[in-house]
């Protein structure tokens, strides 16, 4: 439901790796390129990152370019959220093929790094990895305008001498329990002894807490305000807080760096004041939603990968499923638990627009941070997609019409509790990225 519009997150490192892998599959020392090198060097710049799982597990020992391997194994562990393997191979890869990667990439795949030292708390790690990059950008440039850059390294300073998150959470099996309102599903949170009750929200890549509940939890407000989106083509701006130690049940997160809105408003329709985000979900290494018992399963032992494979990533570390249709387009979605329903991008409506363009077009209300939207959608009477081995069907799901033509949005859309009531049971598995459906 609400997500932090990072200026730089870890997958961007991709924005100009097309040029330079084509030059190099092009060039005369790699005439004789295989053909495991062109396919792994088009999903890398297609940024298909499902199918390059697929593909570079079958053709890894085929590639001929040294470059265009660690690169894919970078951005597999990128996305595929290993952290510990990312941070050696970025750091191998930069070391050995610095010049072919070019000055911006170096810079972005640094940051990138950076990203992934700043989620694991080394704080002051990030802002040096940061604050060298800033500063080599401004000599060569002259300017850190439009880079975001300085809005990262504010965040990171400020946050520098804070201690790192942790999870602690007993060696067996926990059940916590949930309930529903207003087509969400909440979760009692204890801080200082006191109990509030947080949206369970996948869509949200931090927790979320409101002014009023900052004040009153006593978190410490730290930094300046950052810009937090939510929802559709909305945003406001918020702080941050230090909440020293959270309860989930026998669930404890210390050390938490939460955002703080701007207290819920009169158009806020669920006047949201608490949500739990990926900070805590993704710790946990896996959590079962159980909609038939009402609770939250966290197991001692988790889920083996299932025969279908790994099916999410993460971005911006919000949860992205792929997806197939029932013609067997596979497309890719945000799998956002605070979202009561579904909806189609503008980009699915791009790939569809033949079908798509055919529909009489509506303008529907969109609420997210920082207020309502108006939106031009059309409604697709039918839709059927499939996840792992589970299907499920939509009716009169809304599509995002592109707004003067031009497509923002980089996924086909988002899926939220309309898909998980449509099952007993959701498996969200962090480890080995997947969910799953009973």
């Amino acid at each position: 439901m609400f997500h932090i519009f990072a200026p730089i997150n870890r997958n961007f490192a991709m924005k100009r790796i097309l040029t330079i892998i084509t030059t190099l599959l092009l060039s005369s020392s790699a005439i004789f390129a295989q053909e495991a090198d062109m396919k792994v060097g088009e999903l890398l710049n297609t940024s298909n990152w499902f199918e390059l799982e697929r593909v570079y597990t079958a053709v890894a020992a085929d590639v001929q370019t040294p470059m265009l391997k660690q690169m894919a194994e970078v951005m597999l562990a990128s996305n595929f959220n290993r952290p510990a393997e990312l941070r050696e191979k970025l750091q191998k890869l930069i070391a050995e093929h610095q010049a072919e990667l070019e000055f911006e990439n170096v810079c972005n795949m640094t940051v990138m790094g950076a990203i992934v030292e700043g989620y694991e708390g080394n704080y002051a790690v990030a802002a040096d990895m940061v604050k060298a990059i800033a500063d080599a950008v401004k000599a060569a440039t002259g300017s850190l305008e439009g880079t975001g850059l300085s809005e990262l390294l504010a965040y990171y300073e400020a946050v520098r001498e804070y201690p790192a998150p942790v999870l602690e959470k007993p060696a067996e099996d926990i059940k916590i329990a949930l309930t529903e309102k207003s087509d969400l599903l909440w979760i009692p949170v204890v801080v200082n002894g006191k109990s509030y009750d947080f949206i369970l929200d996948t869509g949200a890549s931090f927790t979320m807490i409101s002014q009023d509940l900052a004040k009153d939890m006593g978190a410490t407000i730290i930094g300046d305000p950052v810009f937090v989106g939510g929802g559709e083509s909305t945003g406001g701006y918020g702080q941050r807080a230090f909440i020293e130690n959270m309860n989930v049940g026998p669930v404890s997160l210390k050390n938490v760096i939460a955002f703080v809105s701007e207290n819920p408003t009169d158009d806020d329709p669920l006047k949201v004041d608490a949500v739990l985000g990926m900070d805590f979900i993704e710790r946990a290494g896996e959590i079962q939603i159980d909609l038939a018992a009402m609770t939250l399963f966290i197991p001692a032992q988790t889920t083996a990968l299932p025969a279908s494979g790994r099916n999410i990533i993460l971005e911006t570390n919000i949860p992205v499923v792929e997806s197939t249709d029932a013609n067997g387009n596979r497309y890719t979605f945000i799998l956002d638990t605070g979202a009561s329903g579904a909806n189609l991008s503008d980009l699915w409506f791009a790939k569809n627009a033949e079908m798509a363009a055919a529909l009489p077009v509506e303008t529907q209300n969109v609420w997210g941070h920082g207020g309502t939207v108006q939106l031009e959608i059309v409604k697709v009477p039918e839709f059927k997609l499939t996840i792992g081995t589970s299907s499920a069907e939509f009716k009169d799901l809304p599509a995002t019409v592109p707004a003067n033509g031009t497509v923002s949005s980089s996924r086909d859309g988002r899926i939220g509790m309309d898909l998980l009531r449509q099952f007993k049971k959701v498996i969200f598995n962090f480890e080995e990225m997947f969910v799953a459906f009973e």
